[in-house]
């Protein structure tokens, strides 16, 4: 498991109706991850969460423990070396410690591992970075990189309603499924931020309701599917509370079996409406 942070820096998720936690919230939802065996933590310059997780760690002296992954932002300098290098240092300087993987936050930013993969051999030489990965939102994406003579990680949406990565080959770097409950839409029915796109509340609505005739619990069905999901090798999860983490960790996951197999045919969708970038 991995704790995302990127709801520690600003207000995140289509669900989340109370905004950012206070500083205070944040530094106990990371001790008590931290208390119930969490030492992977996701972060990236956009989150503005990299300091106060770099303080975390320092202030508890977890650095050798800790396996970081941050990212490279959007490259629009013309410069992409210089401007992978300064925020690399700024990431590293925030942080504290080293980046088990820095992945291309923009997977279009991906090309230059193919253009210029000296820069990025330089680059984990010179730096405390272990591996190179690539956030990425389509199946297609991975076959473009495929030519690439790094062993990349890759990060990517995956939960009981998206399940197009399911069959797509990545058999060298780590594989990290996000988006599990998709910003909260597949963890609770109490409704969505204001101006949420109907349809998307369409989907949580159908989707609660076919779970409650069920009777499946969604954070149940959600983390089952994943941790027996074969195609992966660590998920994401992401929390506004440490009431929402304790809820978490509560869950006794079993086997995602065919109880749990639900058939979502049962109510159409658009399945656009999975992918956060349309919810704008």
């Amino acid at each position: 498991m991995v704790l995302g942070t990127v709801q520690f820096g600003m207000d995140y998720g289509i669900a989340n109706l109370m905004g950012k936690p206070t500083r205070k919230d944040v530094l106990s939802i990371l001790a008590l991850a931290w208390e119930k065996g969490v030492r992977r933590f996701d972060t990236a310059p956009g989150y503005g969460s990299e300091k106060v997780l770099g303080e975390f760690i320092k202030a508890n002296g977890l650095q050798d423990e800790t396996k970081l992954l941050t990212k490279i932002p959007s490259l629009e300098s013309s410069d992409h070396h210089k401007s992978i290098r300064l925020n690399l240092e700024t990431s590293l300087n925030h942080l504290g410690c080293p980046i088990d993987v820095l992945f291309f936050h923009n997977p279009e930013d991906s090309s230059s591992l193919l253009r210029d993969p000296q820069f990025f051999e330089n680059l984990t030489r010179d730096y405390p970075v272990s591996n190179l990965g690539v956030s990425i939102y389509e199946p297609q994406e991975v076959e473009y990189l495929s030519g690439c003579p790094f062993d990349l990680a890759f990060q990517f949406p995956f939960n009981v309603l998206d399940r197009r990565f399911e069959q797509v080959s990545m058999p060298l770097g780590m594989r990290y499924a996000r988006s599990i409950f998709l910003q909260g839409v597949l963890a609770s029915e109490n409704g969505l931020i204001e101006n949420a796109p109907e349809p998307l509340l369409n989907i949580q609505r159908n989707y609660h309701t076919l779970l409650d005739e069920r009777k499946i619990d969604p954070i149940d069905l959600a983390l089952s599917f994943v941790f027996y999901a074969k195609n992966i090798d660590y998920f994401l999860i992401g929390v506004d509370t440490v009431s929402q983490l304790n809820e978490i960790f509560d869950v006794e996951i079993d086997e995602f079996n065919e109880r749990k197999d639900v058939d979502f045919s049962q109510f159409e969708f658009d399945s656009k409406w999975l992918n956060p970038r349309n919810w704008k």
